[in-house]
């Protein structure tokens, strides 16, 4: 059997980068927040001042997504026909007794 060539290895590499490159991207943001959230915690056991901030931290955050979110769902949910990006066009029922163009 031949050994395969060399563009082969290429790709090869190329593909183990891309994952990599995958698993980092992904890895980051989440150890980041794990992070976050264990020194907000070490340093809410160390001083109560802290647990405090947090918990309010935590509360305007979760407000705020809950408002977006219901934001998002009124835009969606009360779209008026007419506006310049959604134009309705009424081309009315075809008459089937006259043949060929009007």
């Amino acid at each position: 059997m031949t050994p395969p060539a060399k563009p082969y290895r290429r790709w090869a590499r190329l593909g183990v980068a891309a994952a990599v490159a995958c698993g980092v991207c992904c890895a980051l943001p989440l150890i980041t927040l794990l992070g976050g959230i264990g020194v907000v915690s070490s340093l809410g056991a160390i001083f109560k001042v802290f647990e405090l901030a947090s918990i309010v931290l935590a509360v305007l955050a979760f407000s705020g997504a809950a408002v977006l979110w219901v934001r998002r769902l009124h835009r969606t949910a009360c779209r008026v026909p007419g506006r310049a990006v959604e134009r309705v066009v009424d081309l009315g029922m075809p008459d089937p007794t006259q043949r060929g163009p009007r």
